[in-house]
């Protein structure tokens, strides 16, 4: 070994990350941290590891009860799988189509449509939905000039200028709501379907962007991004990841909140209570793998401009049901039923059991997200019931079991929100600090893991080199 190579090995040892916060994104940062050999402490103020990848125990198996499944493409989650020896477990989801509920009833959206938006106007799907009134508004896309490309970022004002009210109002909204909590309006079209602005110009209308960016149906299914799962659950991969890092030594705390966070010379401290008693930590530096609200408050004092509204969109109650319902094998209504926004009593009804692996005879999983409530389980699960029985059209008579929780949202990477951008350029130029999370990098597991990883890199770098020209401060 090198002189240069043995003081970087030395460096990496004498340093010392605090993480703050156990989901997905703090459990990665903390990874991307011990792996070149850096002493990591993890503090995670609840009593389990993952965030919203969670599970839990209905009717003697283990559900999950949050994000289910995965993007499966290249990029960092997948790397992730295959360093956990995990890629044996992975479970492709079966194809499923996608339901939307509104005062037209509940029917099913079109296979040839992205983002809800209709490669063909007239397809029997698209009437259904938004009728032959707005079919016809729908096809004046295609004799309207194609003067949108670079002008029009909103989502929302793209298909109300192409294709009218409806699509956007009943295919387009219930997407976006039921996904991310967020309108149309405040997606960005180029980040939601990049080069769909594009092919909106080259085939000169919006319909026709949509057909050309769809995959090709000779492509093989290995070329495809699709969705998976692992077996046993997602549970399996925290659950891994987190072996993997008591195999690299990183002390992990559970029941640790950290209560504030104070600048030290070139280093920080936080003080954090664990079962009553109060700690203070010493580090290197830090990064903060919290919720929005949380992060905030510790980051106040060093960073301008925290003093906003909060970006996340309202929580909602999830209300995961288990079900001996036969009637949901014989007339599935695909893998989840979006609701336009004010229309029916649940904002979503995601059919697990139809996209994943299911036995026939097995109970039925379907997970149900309304607005967040002060009402009691038992009146939410009764209302996520009643939902499930309208969003889906069958009887359901009561679940065999049940569980609620409350789940904060984010915004998707998507977003038109220059104030996130703006936070996230402040956040991420601090010497030695770190902010990851899906509320200032956008959600979606896949997305989360990828964040966190370049941010945790970019402050290990630091670490040991220094900050980088373009990061130092003018």
């Amino acid at each position: 070994m090198t002189s240069d190579a043995a003081d970087l090995v030395s460096h990496a040892r004498s340093s010392r990350v605090v993480v703050i916060g156990g989901g997905m994104a703090g459990l990665i940062a903390a990874l991307e941290c011990a792996r070149v050999g850096m002493a990591v402490t993890l503090l995670e103020s609840g009593d389990r590891f993952g965030g919203l990848v969670q599970a839990a125990e209905l009717g003697g198996r283990l559900v999950d009860t949050a994000a289910d499944g995965f993007r499966s493409a290249p990029g960092a989650l997948a790397d992730l799988i295959d360093e956990l020896d995990l890629r044996g477990e992975v479970v492709p989801a079966r194809d499923q189509d996608t339901w939307v509920a509104g005062a037209f009833g509940v029917a099913p959206l079109p296979r040839a449509s992205i983002l809800g938006i209709p490669a063909n106007p007239f397809d029997d799907r698209t009437r259904r939905i938004v009728g032959w009134a707005g079919a016809w508004r729908a096809y004046v896309d295609r004799l309207r000039p194609p003067l949108t490309i670079g002008k029009t970022r909103s989502l929302g004002a793209l298909v109300r200028a192409r294709m009218g009210s409806r699509v956007a109002d009943r295919m387009v909204a219930p997407l976006s709501h039921g996904i991310h909590g967020l309108s149309p309006e405040l997606v960005d079209v180029d980040r939601a379907a990049r080069g769909l602005n594009a092919a909106l110009t080259r085939t000169g209308s919006l319909s026709g962007g949509v057909a050309q960016q769809l995959p090709d149906d000779s492509a093989a299914d290995g070329d495809r991004p699709t969705r998976a799962t692992l077996r046993g659950g997602m549970a399996t991969l925290v659950d891994a990841l987190v072996a993997h890092l008591t195999d690299l030594d990183v002390d992990l705390r559970l029941g640790a909140t950290a209560t504030a966070l104070d600048s030290e010379g070139q280093g920080w401290t936080v003080t954090s209570t664990r079962g009553g008693e109060s700690s203070r930590l010493p580090a290197s530096a830090v990064i903060v793998a919290t919720d929005e609200v949380p992060a905030r408050r510790l980051l106040a004092a060093h960073v301008s401009g925290l003093d906003g509204a909060a970006l996340s969109p309202d929580d909602v109650d999830v209300v995961t049901l288990l079900l001996d319902e036969p009637d949901l094998d014989r007339i599935p209504r695909g893998h989840a039923v979006y609701a336009v926004p004010g229309s029916a009593p649940a904002i979503a009804v995601v059919h697990a059991s139809a996209t994943w692996p299911h036995a026939a005879g097995d109970p039925h999983v379907v997970r149900v997200t309304l607005p967040a409530s002060d009402a009691t389980d038992a009146a939410v699960i009764a209302e996520a019931t009643r939902a499930a029985s309208e969003m889906l059209g069958v009887t359901i008579a009561g679940p065999r079991a049940a569980h609620r929780r409350r789940a904060p949202r984010a915004l998707p990477g998507s977003a038109l929100a220059p104030e996130r951008d703006e936070l996230e350029a402040l956040l991420r130029a601090g010497a030695n600090l770190g902010v990851v999370g899906a509320w200032i990098g956008g959600n979606g597991l896949a997305r989360v893991v990828e964040d966190a990883k370049t941010e945790a890199e970019r402050v290990r770098s630091e670490l040991l080199w220094g900050p980088r020209a373009e990061d130092a401060p003018r």
